[in-house]
């Protein structure tokens, strides 16, 4: 028999399980926060990476690219975040009509954190504003 009320989780399971919830909402808001200042405007072009909602199909994300003006340039491990390249100014708003949720050019985490969804620099780009 018990004397008193029994706790399902000592103090310091509770306690580091409190933490770890802390941690997570901090590195969540920090990684928001992140991704909504690295996400281009409306009026870029160039290369980028494009990203769908998560489901979305190849298909669907590609006619999405090739009817905002732009081209596929490949797929990432993600399955709905493509590299794309649009030419003309205002590739991200119209490919945000047809579907993208945001688009991103060099992401602020590093290659580190980026992995295979950071988006390579587009050299011809820089080096063509470099000359003039």
């Amino acid at each position: 028999m018990s004397d008193g009320p029994s706790s399902p989780l000592p103090i310091g399971h509770g306690l580091a399980a409190a933490l770890l919830g802390a941690v997570l909402l901090v590195w969540a808001g920090l990684m928001g926060l992140s991704l909504q200042r690295a996400a281009l405007p409306d009026t870029t072009d160039g290369l980028m990476l494009a990203v769908f909602s998560p489901g979305t199909g190849d298909d669907e994300a590609l006619a999405a690219m090739v009817r905002a003006g732009g081209e596929p340039v490949r797929p990432t491990w993600l399955g709905f975040a493509w590299v794309a390249r649009g030419i003309e100014p205002g590739f991200v708003g119209r490919l945000k009509a047809e579907g993208a949720v945001a688009a991103f050019g060099e992401l602020p985490v590093g290659p580190t954190l980026g992995g295979c969804t950071a988006t390579p620099v587009d050299t011809a780009r820089i080096a063509a504003t470099r000359l003039q």
